[in-house]
């Protein structure tokens, strides 16, 4: 699959097979989400994989997530998914993955977001399917939880993606149809 290919036709999977992804193949797709650029205040290392495994593991995870976000809402519209016993925050993967950057580092979250879209595209080259998921990341900032992982002192989750054998891939007409993008030439 080339590049434009694997950018037009990567869809938000969230529905997975259950079906365990062999480490070399994740190993892979990181080392491909870790050729993205960074900046030089990043230094040698900007960001941190942490790779969660087991379905039934990331659904107690989402659940928690769920409480805590409904626990600590910060007020801000965007959390309504806490409430609803419907929402699976990790889609029954059988692993996610959280891309963290150095508390320290103006240039994290852009740096994980540069990073999570090379991850995104490598495994969907690869025939894995990704989501990016915004809601436990309230809870993975959490000082306890991050320990909990394993991530390291001085660094916070900046993003998190599941990550599997998609049992389906959407249509690409699900979801908002997007207007153009606005191009200003100048």
């Amino acid at each position: 699959m080339d590049a434009i290919e694997a950018l037009t036709t990567r869809r938000s999977i969230r529905a997975y097979r259950d079906e365990a992804v062999d480490h070399a193949l994740i190993e892979a797709v990181i080392a491909d989400a870790a050729t993205a650029p960074s900046t030089p205040v990043s230094g040698t290392r900007p960001w941190v994989f942490n790779v969660i495994e087991g379905a039934g593991r990331l659904a107690d995870f989402g659940a928690r997530a769920k409480a805590y976000a409904v626990a600590h809402n910060p007020g801000s519209p965007g959390y309504a998914w806490a409430s609803r016993p419907d929402f699976s925050v990790f889609f029954d993967a059988p692993m996610a993955i959280v891309i963290s950057g150095a508390e320290t580092n103006t240039q994290a979250l852009p740096e994980a977001c540069r990073g999570g879209q090379n991850l995104m595209i490598s495994a969907h080259a690869r025939g894995l399917g990704t989501c990016w998921v915004g809601s436990p990341l309230l809870w993975l900032a959490d000082a306890g939880v991050r320990a909990e992982l394993g991530v390291p002192e001085g660094y916070v989750p900046q993003a998190c993606f599941t990550l599997g054998w998609p049992r389906e891939i959407p249509a690409q007409t699900t979801g908002v149809q997007r207007d153009p993008p606005t191009i200003i030439w100048s």
